[in-house]
């Protein structure tokens, strides 16, 4: 019995992707968010958010992705903010001018 609970938490530990690849995965999805905004992203480092957050900021970053990247190693693990960045970038820019968050 034990010997196949463990062979259950390896096959779910082995379907994961291990941090560093998390951590390059948002560094691409971040790159990529920054030249959408017509930003370069050499010379930014992809794993300070709080950097990230102002170089984003200064480009005029709509307040969805801010929000994202603020919330990155607080109150969101990497999986979200990973998921998060990819909804961003599939969406562009774009998507959210015109909307009112006020009722």
């Amino acid at each position: 019995m034990r010997e196949s609970t463990n062979a259950s938490h390896l096959q779910r530990t082995q379907n994961r992707p291990m941090p560093e690849q998390l951590t390059d995965a948002i560094a691409a999805e971040l790159a990529q968010a920054i030249r959408k905004l017509g930003g370069d992203p050499a010379g930014v480092n992809l794993a300070d958010p709080w950097q990230v957050n102002r170089v984003l900021e200064f480009l005029g970053a709509d307040i969805y992705l801010l929000a994202t990247i603020g919330s990155w190693k607080d109150t969101m693990n990497d999986e979200e903010t990973l998921a998060e960045l990819k909804e961003w970038n599939e969406r562009g820019p774009d998507a959210i001018k015109g909307t009112s968050f006020v009722g």
